[in-house]
């Protein structure tokens, strides 16, 4: 499988792909790396690990999927191409980028997410599909855009970049389903560039079918009082790999960081959410919530992290899980790792079962226990 992965990657980087130099190295480069990192383990400490069975090696790449796309605004509904939100806002298709703004896309692909782990390196070797989302200076986007991608192939890799420059405002919302109801590995990455004063709404969505493998992560960088808003959700996939991690690189900047999951048959969901305080007077939320039956499973991982010069800063960080059933299981590891003394952190993590009394009073206002469990839910 190596061999033939290996021709697969010499060809999709030759000169036949119109690729620059530049992107062919990356490739090459994180596939030779590929080859020798190990599989992760899942462990994470006694008792608390993924049941998952995977193995990147035999993933196949022969015919790598394309998602349906459409991209929905106020100004504009369109499925591919170059598409101009108004005030010179551009979105990009990879390889109009390579031939539009080279510069720009090189400058930020894989920037923000570094490809040194057995998942990233595989994507970077593979990923041709995606989009590059540019705001200009002070300019904003007053009506949401809404991206939907429907995938319907066993393998794909799939990436978004978005680069608000300085004082520009945007809000995009990412719906990711499937086409069909087959086995499927999906690699998602999303890398955001949000400048000085910048304003940034991003939103997920992932309803993939039950047999999706689903790998994810979501980075973003912020410069000085910049401002970035998550809302990652998900309900989808067998087995689901997500990352969320904002770097507060400049003074003053800001995130909230919102995420909600629901479990159910033998779904798997292994969730990370990171603060990184790199500057001083930053500020972080961080808010999960979710709920698993059947034989649902989530392990949550969070870290708010401020380092020695980010005093003044505030960083707090809340997960609750609700368990439906005897079969539903759940792991909380939030985590706090503070360089400076001047600073305000708090964490907290609960994972619990439906307060009997609550429900009790939910029935007696006349619904029955299904009725009452969704309420409470």
């Amino acid at each position: 499988m190596l061999e033939a992965m290996e021709s697969k990657t010499a060809g999709r980087t030759s000169n036949e792909n119109n690729e620059p130099k530049w992107l062919v190295e990356k490739r090459l480069s994180a596939y030779e790396l590929f080859k020798k990192k190990p599989m992760p383990n899942f462990i994470y400490g006694l008792n608390i690990n993924l049941n998952i069975d995977l193995n990147l090696d035999n993933v196949g790449t022969a015919n790598l999927g394309k998602p349906r796309r459409e991209i929905i605004n106020k100004n504009t509904r369109t499925k591919s191409g170059t598409n101009s939100v108004g005030k010179g806002i551009k979105i990009f298709e990879f390889n109009e980028a390579l031939k539009n703004n080279e510069s720009l896309l090189k400058e930020n692909f894989m920037a923000c997410v570094k490809a040194t782990d057995k998942f990233t390196l595989f994507h970077q070797a593979f990923v041709k599909r995606g989009l590059l989302v540019y705001v200009p200076k002070n300019v904003e986007v007053k009506e949401p855009i809404e991206l939907i991608s429907e995938i319907s192939s066993k393998v794909l890799f799939d990436h978004l970049i978005i680069v608000a420059e300085d004082n520009s405002r945007i809000a995009l919302v990412e719906n990711m389903k499937s086409g069909n109801n087959e086995e499927a590995y999906v690699s998602k990455i999303v890398e955001i560039f949000a400048g000085n004063n910048a304003k940034v709404d991003y939103g997920n969505l992932q309803m993939l079918s039950k047999k999706a493998f689903n790998f994810t992560i979501k980075r973003a960088n912020l410069g000085k009082d910049a401002l970035i808003n998550w809302l990652d959700c998900n309900f989808g996939s067998n087995i689901t790999l997500s990352e969320v991690t904002t770097n507060l690189n400049g003074e003053g900047a800001a995130t909230n960081n919102y995420g909600i999951f629901f479990g159910n048959e033998s779904q798997q969901y292994d969730l990370v959410v990171n603060s990184i305080h790199n500057a001083p007077n930053t500020v972080s939320d961080i808010f999960t919530k979710g709920a698993l039956i059947d034989k649902g499973k989530c392990i949550y991982r969070g870290l708010v992290k401020i380092e020695k010069n980010a005093f003044g800063s505030n960083g707090y960080q809340k997960e609750d899980t609700l368990l439906l059933s005897q079969d539903a299981a759940a792991d909380s590891i939030p985590n706090l790792e503070i360089e400076n003394s001047d600073v305000r952190c708090t964490h907290g993590a609960s994972i619990g079962r439906i307060d009997r009394e609550k429900l009790f009073y939910l029935k007696s206002r006349g619904l029955n226990e299904k009725e009452a469990t969704q309420v409470y839910v």
